[in-house]
């Protein structure tokens, strides 16, 4: 199945730098680019900033998803940190002998 995995992958892969290789021989006219505030322009190829696009897109959305990932992680920390506890305390004799009698479930009061 991993094998399966990695050859999709390089499907992919190859397919992205062929379809980018084509982009960029394809659109070779020079674009100029100028912000309001400046005076001075940048002139360069369209297929430079198609490509400039993508990669920044990707390097932001890498960052997007390792922050989720942090995140995922930070609560998984906590939960893990909250199961020991009690796992601790389950281990207590006292613990064991104060909550002998209670029942695992509320009961309803109606």
């Amino acid at each position: 199945m991993r094998a399966i995995g990695r050859l999709v992958w390089v499907i992919i892969s190859a397919a992205m730098v062929l379809l980018a290789i084509d982009f960029a021989v394809s659109n070779d006219s020079i674009i100029r680019l100028a912000l309001w505030p400046f005076t001075d322009s940048l002139d360069l190829p369209l297929w430079l900033l198609g490509v400039a696009a993508f990669i920044s897109g990707g390097v932001l959305g890498a960052l997007i998803m390792w922050g989720h990932a942090l995140a995922i992680r930070a609560k998984l920390w906590h939960a893990q940190s909250q199961n020991r506890k009690l796992q601790w305390q389950l281990a207590q004799p006292s613990y064991a002998e104060d909550h002998k009698n209670t029942a695992a479930l509320p009961h309803n009061s109606k």
